[in-house]
């Protein structure tokens, strides 16, 4: 009986599994018959399908569309899926853009997080590297290194000195937290303020024995005299036939005041290292071999070394090369080129002493816009050494600025009168003053009378000397003057308060011994704008004669008391001696006797006299 329905059980689980696997056979033959429809349906070209649908009724149509509608519906999953072979596949760079990004994103909210508890890299504070460090780890530090506190200090050349701590007494207390300071980072660029240097310092209050740390700064072996370089500046130096510039040496001299504060702030900061040379506690350089100042200066001798000036003479020539004259350059700390002075006066002083200029020919441009040739009397010791001097620098700065080399300084510009002279027509009987170029007077005058040998030689000279008053005394006269400058022997110019009038021809009939008669007021403007040095030029020009006569306004009492001269006294001639002598209180002068012009016709030596010099009165007390 159990066995009996063992075995019913046992067909019965037979049957249904049968069953089971003819229903998917059955499930599968019509997916399989499914899948072949629609594929012959789509392999149906679409000309047939329209004429199919053409030919069918309306109501077959709507039968096919609903068909249709079935079979795409169940068809729907095997349609849409693609074989794994077709599917689009991803660019390689695509993905690695994004692995790139995905990685860097990462890394840098790691680097935000990371320093915002940790001091970034290249970071100081207070002198101690705390890169990395957390604040507790920077805290550690820090306190670590001031309770053995000690300074080290870089001196230029490399050499470290030490001020310790416990040397000063310093006694300290930080203000703030570490934590403070790490919140002043900017943790959102930590991957650009990373590469930059970071000194951060946290105030501390800070005590010690100033004495103490003063005796330690200048106990320090680069304060000491004996290891102190004086800085040198670029110099100019001549290799071979051209100067050239060195370089200069920085040296090693520290600035005391400099080294003070340094030191003094980098302990109140608790700062464990300092460089003096960077802190700019030594004198630097105030050039540098490409300065202007210092090219300037190398082509200015340059320059003067490839010089020559030659003086002519009429007994020979001097030559004074560049060589010398580089003997009496002086350079100063702003390589500011100049001469000595004295140096080129000595040169000039031994020209006058070694050679004679006297009776050189000069020409001399007039008033009168044309030019005369005068000979000049003045001799070598009687040069104008200044005028020599500057003239001498004057052709050095030429020389840099047009590049000219040689120059030649004849004897005739040695003996040129320059631009403050003064200057006699003695055809025209008028004098004319210049002061630096400019007239600033003129007058009528009466020259000697040529009649009596003594007409005014004419030529070059320069006032001797200077009287106020003056008596000029001859054998057979005493004749006082208010204004005597003397600028030829005994020939000067003076005031002749007797004379009549000035100018025109009276000089034929009423002229001096050779002086030239002045009015007082002209006497007097001379004798106060001109000194003993200054020239004098005498000339004749022809077509420059004057008919009349100046009328004299003759002042009604001299400003200068003049003594009384006997009434026989007449003017000294040139060729005398005057002198002078205490003035007398005599009556006021009168005018001397005059003759009147006769019909004798006079004529002028045509060669001037070389008066030799004498002596010039003497200022009377």
């Amino acid at each position: 009986m159990s066995d009996t329905v063992e075995n019913k059980e046992l067909q019965t689980e037979d049957s249904v599994a049968e069953e089971k696997k003819q229903t998917e056979d059955s499930v599968t033959e019509e997916e399989k018959q499914t899948e072949d429809s629609v594929t012959k349906e789509e392999k149906q070209p679409e000309e047939g399908k329209q004429s199919e649908e053409a030919e069918q009724p309306e109501e077959e149509k709507k039968l096919d569309v609903s068909k249709e509608t079935v079979v795409t519906a169940e068809a729907e999953p095997y349609v849409v899926a693609v074989p794994v072979g077709e599917r689009k596949k991803v660019p390689v760079w695509t993905k690695i853009c994004m692995i790139t990004v995905s990685v860097v994103a990462v890394v840098y909210l790691a680097g935000v997080a990371y320093f915002s508890t940790h001091f970034l890299w290249n970071t100081t504070l207070n002198g101690v590297d705390v890169s990395f460090l957390s604040a507790s780890q920077a805290q550690y530090a820090i306190e670590k290194v001031i309770d053995d506190y000690q300074l080290e200090i870089q001196t230029r050349g490399g050499e470290t000195e030490i001020i310790k701590g416990k040397d000063i007494d310093l006694d300290f207390q930080l203000s703030g937290t570490v934590e403070q300071t790490i919140q002043k980072q900017n943790v959102w660029l930590w991957f650009i303020d990373g590469w930059l240097e970071n000194a951060n310092i946290m105030e501390a209050s800070v005590t010690y024995d100033i004495g103490k740390l003063n005796s330690q700064i200048r106990a320090l072996d680069c304060m000491q005299s004996n290891n102190i370089v004086m800085p040198v500046e670029p110099q100019l130096v001549k290799k071979g036939n051209e100067y050239v510039v060195v370089e200069g040496d920085a040296g090693k001299k520290p600035l005391e005041y400099k080294v003070r504060k340094v030191i003094k702030e980098s302990i109140s900061n608790l700062m464990v290292s300092v460089d003096l040379d960077e802190a700019g506690c030594y004198a630097e350089l105030e050039y540098d071999v490409d300065d202007k100042a210092v090219q300037d200066a190398l082509e200015y001798l340059n320059t003067i070394q490839d010089m020559k000036i030659t003086y002519e003479f009429q007994g020979g020539e001097e030559v004074l090369k560049g060589s010398e004259i580089l003997k009496w350059v002086e350079i100063s700390k702003d390589y500011e080129i100049s001469l000595n002075s004295d140096d080129v006066r000595e040169f000039i002083e031994q020209l006058k002493e070694d050679y004679e200029i006297r009776g050189q020919v000069i020409n001399f441009h007039t008033s009168y816009d044309e030019t005369v040739e005068i000979t000049s009397y003045i001799r070598s010791n009687e040069l104008n050494t200044d005028v020599e001097v500057e003239e001498l620098l004057s052709t050095v700065d030429t020389a840099m600025k047009s590049g000219k080399r040689e120059f030649v300084r004849g004897s005739d510009d040695m003996a040129s009168v320059g631009d403050t002279y003064i200057e006699i027509n003695l055809t025209a009987q008028h004098l004319y003053c210049y002061k630096d170029g400019d007239m600033i007077f003129e007058t009528d005058i009466v020259s000697g009378k040529p009649s009596t040998g003594c007409a005014t030689p004419p030529g070059v000279y320069t006032i001797r000397a200077k009287s106020s008053p003056a008596i000029l005394v001859g054998e057979t006269y005493r004749q006082p003057v208010s204004y005597w400058m003397p600028f030829n022997g005994g020939i000067g110019l003076h005031d002749a308060t007797w004379q009549r009038a000035y100018g025109g021809q009276r000089y034929l009939s009423n002229g001096s011994h050779g002086c030239i008669n002045l009015p007082l007021d002209a006497a007097k403007f001379i004798y106060e704008h001109y000194s003993a040095g200054d020239y004098v030029v005498l000339y004749h020009l022809t077509g420059t004669e004057q008919a009349e006569a100046t009328p004299a306004a003759r002042p009604e009492s001299s400003p200068i008391y003049v003594p009384v001269p006997p009434a026989d006294t007449t003017e000294a001639p040139a060729t005398e001696t005057p002198a002078t002598e205490a003035p007398t209180t005599e009556a006021p002068a009168t005018e001397p006797p005059t003759t009147e012009p006769t019909t004798e016709a006079t004529t002028e030596t045509t060669t001037e006299p070389i008066p030799e010099p004498v002596p010039e009165p003497s200022v009377e007390p």
